[in-house]
Formats: structure tokens, C-alpha cells, sequence
């Protein structure tokens, strides 16, 4: 199985947890979008949403995950020099930092198969919210035997120590991704700085560090006071315009593509900003 029918068979489970006819269904998931839109119209203030409910991690996955897959996807082949050698080894790890909503994963998932890279890779997915990890946790089942490719959820939060002082050894890890989440616990940034500070003091010598997020000063400029603070090299950065293009959205999202078409499209273009990075 690739990537495309990957997130279509979470999209198929998560709107199965939805209550109702599929009109119902449809109005409760258009409702969701307007709200999502609100909600990160407006991170600075007010920060991350609550993801628990079915529709609202169906709506999130529709509008912006394959999108942001994509671009992970991009930065990464454009990156190769620094991303490849560590996919022509036998085996990694990598921590998918607020990586609930699967975006990290599927987009380095479309790095290996467009590279034809086939390692065995561990991803750690760390979010908050435990849904998501019923959401993704048999990829392996999923992919089959022609990519080695698992992920293990573990949760916390970061801005409340007693949920991710016990969990250390994704500091070891060989990648680290931040795509769209930096900007989700901005508003938290007193709460979440130990977290942070201790995560990049830990990131081990040689590791290769990928953030994406809005093109909002306060997001990439937050990443890069870390960055300069605990010794990453910063090899690329930009803020920019991304687009993915319209035909592989509808192969990510199959009949909901046609469901919503007429009402809400998937997102097709991002300013962002992305800081591609090695710890000396």
C-alpha cells in the first residue's frame, strides 16, 4: 500500500466513528471546517486544538494533512544531500514532534518511495492527544512487507512536564521533524520552553532537524533562537510559497474529494517558513 491509500483508510475509519447518515455526517464535517479555520486564524492567542473528536481528525486529515505530507515530502528530496545518507542505512529512528495528525510520517513515507529508500524505520509519534495514535498504529499492517515502516505513540504534552519527563529516548533519535506545531503551543510558549530547551540540548551530535510551519515571524523565529542557542547548524531555510498539486489530492482522498469538492477543497498552497538543520 502507498501513502495515498494509506490516508484514505484513516479517513474511512475516522468517518465510520461518526454518528449519523452521511448527510448528517457531511454538515458536521463542513461545520468542522469553519471552525478549524477560526481556530488557527487565531494560534497566537488561543494555541492548539483539541483533536479527541472523530470529525474534527477527519476534517483536519481531509483539508491538511496530504497537503502537508507533500511538503515534507519536497523539502526533503530538495534536501537530499543531508536527508539521504541517513536512508541508505539498515535502520532509523525518527521523532515526529506533535506529529499526531500524521503529516511528519507520511511525508518521509513519500520521500522513501520516491527515492526507492527501504530502511527499516521506527517513527515516534509524540502528540498529546491519544487519538491519534489509534489513528495510525497499524501502518505496518497497512504498508505490508515491502516497507519496514512502524510507529509508536507516545503521549504528552509538552507544555506539562509530569506527562513527558518519563519519556527520554526519543532524544536519541536520528531525525527530528516540527511541522505545523511550534506555531499550535505558541501561545503556551512560557509552558512549553523547559520542553523545548531540554529537546534541542539533547538532539545527539550529527542528527538532522526539519521544521515547517506559518510563515509567521513568531513561529520560525522561536525555532531559530533554539536552534542558534544549542548548536544547529541551519543548512537550509526560507519563507516561501508551497503548492501541491490538485491531482494528488484526489488520489490521497478518493471519494471525499468528490464529497466536498463543491463546498470545501483540500489545501492546495501554504506561505511557510522551513529551516532544514544538523546538530554540530
Amino acid at each position: 500500500m502507498n501513502c495515498f491509500k494509506l490516508i484514505k483508510t484513516v479517513l474511512d475509519e475516522a468517518y465510520a466513528q461518526i454518528p449519523g447518515s452521511d448527510d448528517d455526517k457531511k454538515k458536521a464535517i463542513k461545520r468542522e471546517f469553519v471552525q478549524l479555520r477560526a481556530g488557527y486564524a487565531n494560534l497566537k492567542n488561543k494555541g492548539c486544538l483539541d483533536y479527541s473528536d472523530p470529525i474534527r481528525r477527519f476534517a483536519y486529515i481531509y483539508k491538511y494533512t496530504s497537503t502537508h505530507a507533500s511538503y515534507v515530502c519536497s523539502l526533503m528530496t530538495g534536501a537530499n544531500t543531508y536527508f539521504g545518507p541517513f536512508f541508505k542505512r539498515d535502520a532509523l529512528t525518527i521523532s515526529t514532534v506533535g506529529g499526531g495528525p500524521g503529516s511528519d510520517f507520511l511525508g518521509i513515507l513519500k520521500f522513501c518511495q520516491a527515492n526507492n529508500y527501504k530502511p527499516e524505520i521506527k517513527c515516534l509519534l509524540l502528540d498529546r492527544d491519544p487519538a491519534w495514535g489509534e489513528s495510525w498504529m497499524d501502518v505496518d499492517k497497512k504498508l505490508g512487507a515491502s516497507f519496514r515502516f512502524s510507529t509508536v505513540f507516545q503521549p504528552f504534552d509538552v507544555t506539562d512536564p509530569k506527562t513527558y519527563n518519563y519519556f527520554r529516548k526519543h532524544y536519541a533519535s536520528d531525525i527530528f521533524t516540527l511541522v505545523y506545531f511550534m506555531s499550535e503551543v505558541y501561545a503556551k510558549k512560557v509552558q512549553a520552553a523547559d520542553y523545548f530547551n531540554t529537546l534541542f540540548q539533547n538532539i545527539p551530535k550529527g542528527a538532522a532537524v526539519l521544521f515547517l510551519d506559518n510563515k509567521t515571524p513568531e513561529f520560525y523565529g522561536w525555532f531559530d533562537d533554539l536552534a542558534v542557542k544549542h548548536g544547529v547548524d541551519i543548512k537550509a531555510k526560507c519563507e516561501a510559497t508551497m503548492t501541491v498539486p490538485l491531482s494528488e489530492q484526489k488520489s490521497d482522498l478518493g471519494k471525499y474529494y468528490t464529497m466536498f469538492k463543491d463546498d470545501e477543497s483540500p489545501k492546495i498552497k501554504s506561505d511557510v517558513a522551513y529551516r532544514i538543520g544538523i546538530k554540530r
